[in-house]
């Protein structure tokens, strides 16, 4: 028993395993959907926030709450994309939530059955959290990805690849010599194999929450640990 524990944990941190982090393709979904974790967290957050403002300010009036009204209907379908997308690139398995049902038809049964569904809510907060992990996916991108691809190609873009700046402080720039750029490359082969292995984690992360909150009670899984 301790012999099997044993080799599994030896083999967790095998070269093969910390070095073929960079060969599988799920790392690269993951990347995918943490770069444009960013972009939608910003979109969805402006939203969220103008949509929620002026529907409950002109709650008093009829416009007011069919603003709310579209807003819930917003709500959804987002969650139905992001749902597809964390199924597509975070390899979950969520499916959609099943607790609307309206007792009528009509515009009112429709929004009682959204404001009474819990899963209306579940994708609310998955949305406006979208906003915080996609600022974190953007400030790990750079840290990892952006510092290692402009030390590993110093030598062929001595001004850097990418650019990247940190403070006063650019990669590219402390990076003169020819000794220099040889201890960049091996710098940056380093901080980008660490870097995906949290970037990976992080996405792990990610594919939790969403399959906590996207769909069904009980429907989603975590992604594959690769």
């Amino acid at each position: 028993m301790s012999r099997s524990a044993t080799t599994d944990t030896s083999a967790g941190y095998s070269p093969s395993a910390i070095l073929g982090v960079a060969a599988k393709g799920q790392t690269y979904k993951n990347l995918l959907y943490l770069f444009l974790a960013f972009p939608l967290g910003m979109l969805y957050f402006i939203f969220l926030t103008t949509g929620f403002a002026l529907g409950v300010g002109l709650s008093m009036v009829v416009i007011g709450l069919g603003i709310l009204l579209v807003m819930l209907v917003g709500v959804r379908a987002l969650g139905a994309f992001e749902r597809k997308l964390a199924n597509r690139l975070l390899g979950t398995e969520i499916r959609p939530p099943d607790d609307i049902e309206p007792e009528e038809n009509g515009l009112v049964a429709i929004g009682k059955a959204y404001v009474s569904a819990s899963s209306t809510w579940r994708q609310f907060g998955f949305l406006f959290l979208k906003f915080f992990t996609g600022i974190l996916s953007f400030v790990l991108l750079t840290l990892f990805v952006g510092i290692a691809v402009d030390l590993v190609l110093a030598p062929v873009f001595p001004e850097g690849a990418l650019g990247v700046q940190i403070n006063d402080w650019t990669v590219a720039e402390s990076v003169e010599t020819t000794a220099e750029q040889a201890l960049a490359v091996l710098a940056g082969v380093v901080i980008g194999l660490v870097g995906l292995h949290l970037l990976n984690a992080f996405a792990r992360v990610n594919a939790s929450i969403a399959s906590s909150l996207l769909g069904a009670e009980g429907s989603g899984t975590a992604p594959p640990a690769e």
